[in-house]
């Protein structure tokens, strides 16, 4: 289960696959694997959204404000969308989403290049002036929240200004000081920003661009024309493109080298060059999303196509027509500051005892794959002491535990084992079945199988073995063996497993006791054939005698009658 106080991203347990996907995408750790399921350190999530974008089973919930903008909407409020230019990717044609919009009741539909303009004009006056050693620029919220959570030393780098949703609902606010400001965006971290007590009022609730499109999918209509309004300063359409920053100001001010960074672990380097004073005079564009906010979360589980967004922005801009530094109509000023975040600290010789708990005991055990989620085994080790990983997860470790009891088996079972591949021809023999078929001497490997168990039956019976294992019992008069034959078809491999079970021992023990049993049978009969003469003599015997006493005891029991009458 998710952390409880992450109210932006939650996991659906019933869809996980405990695939690591998401654990291996974080860039920040934040996303851990313990008691069988994902979870989010609250604390170092920067809500770039790497472990939406990747997982591939709809295990990760994204917050919605939807369903509290169609409120709105059905209360009449006047609700007016700021739709960042990176709605091209999922629909290029601005007319017809304009007209979709004010159809479902949104009083209007306003570019957030408006809002950049401005933050454009910002930084040119920060380039102008010359006063920060670097400068970063603060369009994207999750390498804010980077540098704020992980390189607090760098944020007086960080441009003092709002982001261009910020700029525009301030902008708008102050149009419309009654209406509800919604932000159309590609980017979880934007409905953190939102919340953001430095920001408090300027926008008032986000629509994610893949559940606006699949809300309005049934009304999207081909358009002929996607006319957008020019207006000054609309080069700035250009921010959510690779550089886009870059594109809107004149290089001229030699005080500064220009450099566009994307990804977050590409962005971790030029920190650590800044932190180590190796870059120095650089006004840096950095996006947290590879192609900048084309390719932000929120666009990544629906169909779009960020090419030909670009392509799009690119037809209505004049890429000559550069932003120049002047007077700011508002307030654009932001405060950035390092954030304390508590981490553990471990001595060395914790680090290493758990490195060897985790069997990390000589170099040939340190794998460092990263398949874990965490880059070496070493910050693995240290993971676990911060009761961010499970001991248990080491995929060379298994696997190499898998191979080794596989191999103990096969070794070192008494049964014979034979591979062979779709010509039935033999590729592999366990020890048990070359001692059973005296092949103790001899390399097997390439032989046909009729060549040391030559029985036509079994070779038929191998080739029609489908998904079922089949069994055969064959005597080889060559080895006087008696075998039993379990058939398994490897399908997916184009191979064949035979497990050779020797029973001639066991048939010779089940023939002995057979003719023991027939020797005992044939005893008993003949002692019973005779106990039976016996009995039949004795009663004989019993008979006469009988029969003599019972004449006897007649004639005296008549002469005694005749005694008495007298």
């Amino acid at each position: 289960m998710m952390n409880p106080r992450n109210e932006f991203i939650r996991l659906e347990q019933g869809h996980c696959h405990n695939c690591l996907r998401c654990v291996r995408a974080c860039p920040t750790n934040a996303m851990t694997y313990l008691h069988n399921r994902p979870t989010i350190v609250e604390d170092e999530c920067i809500l770039c959204g790497q472990c939406y974008k990747v997982c591939p089973h709809d295990a990760k919930a994204v917050i919605s404000d939807l369903d509290r903008v169609k409120g709105w909407l059905n209360t009449h409020e006047q609700v007016i969308i700021s739709a960042a230019p990176s709605f091209t990717a999922v629909w290029p044609q601005f007319d017809s989403l304009v007209r979709i919009l004010e159809g479902r009741g949104f009083s209007a539909v306003r570019e957030t290049a408006e809002g950049a303009k401005l933050v454009t004009k910002a930084f040119r006056n920060l380039i102008d002036e010359g006063t920060m050693e670097n400068i970063i620029t603060t369009c994207c919220p999750a390498v804010n929240a980077l540098i704020e959570k992980e390189y607090g030393e760098l944020t007086p780098y960080m441009a003092p200004v709002v982001s261009p949703m910020i700029a525009h609902g301030r902008m708008l606010k102050e149009e419309h000081p009654e209406a509800k400001i919604v932000f159309l965006s590609p980017c979880i971290a934007k409905f953190k920003e939102i919340r953001d007590a430095r920001f408090a009022g300027a926008i008032d609730a986000c629509i994610g661009m893949e559940e606006l499109i699949q809300w309005i999918e049934g009304t999207l209509e081909e358009s002929e024309t996607s006319d957008w309004q020019d207006f000054e300063g609309s080069i700035a359409r250009l921010y959510p493109t690779p550089g886009g920053i870059l594109n809107c100001i004149d290089h001229d001010n030699v005080d500064y080298k220009y450099i566009n960074v994307e990804g977050v672990d590409r962005i971790k380097k030029v920190l650590e060059a800044m932190k180590e004073g190796t870059l120095k005079g650089y006004f840096a564009e950095m996006s947290a999303c590879i192609g900048s906010c084309m390719g932000g979360p929120l666009l990544s589980h629906f169909k779009h196509n960020e090419w030909l967004g670009q392509s799009v922005i690119r037809e209505n801009v004049d890429m000559n027509a550069k932003i120049s530094g002047g007077p700011l109509p508002i307030d654009l000023s932001a405060e950035w500051k390092p954030e304390d975040i508590w981490r553990p600290t471990h001595t060395e010789e914790e680090i290493q005892k758990e490195m060897i708990a985790l069997g990390k005991v000589s170099q040939d055990k340190i794998h460092d794959c990263g398949a874990c989620g965490y880059e070496t085994c070493r910050l693995k080790a240290i993971a676990v002491l911060d009761g961010k990983a499970d001991p248990r997860i080491c995929l060379p470790e298994a696997l190499e535990r898998a191979e080794s009891l596989s191999n103990v088996v096969i070794e070192n079972t008494p049964n014979g084992i034979i591979v062979l591949d779709k010509d039935l021809n033999i590729r592999e023999m366990n020890p048990s079945a070359r001692k059973m078929l005296n092949l103790d001497m001899v390399n097997p490997t390439g032989m046909p199988i009729i060549t040391v168990l030559p029985d036509d039956a079994l070779e038929r019976l191998i080739r029609l073995t489908g998904r079922k294992t089949e069994y055969m019992r064959v005597f080889y008069e060559n080895y006087k063996l008696l075998v039993d034959h379990a058939i398994v078809n490897v399908e997916s491999q184009d191979l064949y497993v035979l497990i050779l079970m020797d029973r001639t021992s066991e048939n010779a023990r089940e023939v002995k006791m057979r003719e023991m049993r027939e020797r005992t049978m044939n005893v008993t009969a003949a002692v019973i054939d005779e106990q039976m003469r016996t009995v039949q003599e004795i009663a004989s015997l019993l008979g006469e005698t009988t029969a003599r006493s019972k004449v006897a005891l007649t004639n005296l029991k008549r002469s005694m009658d005749e005694d008495e009458d007298v």
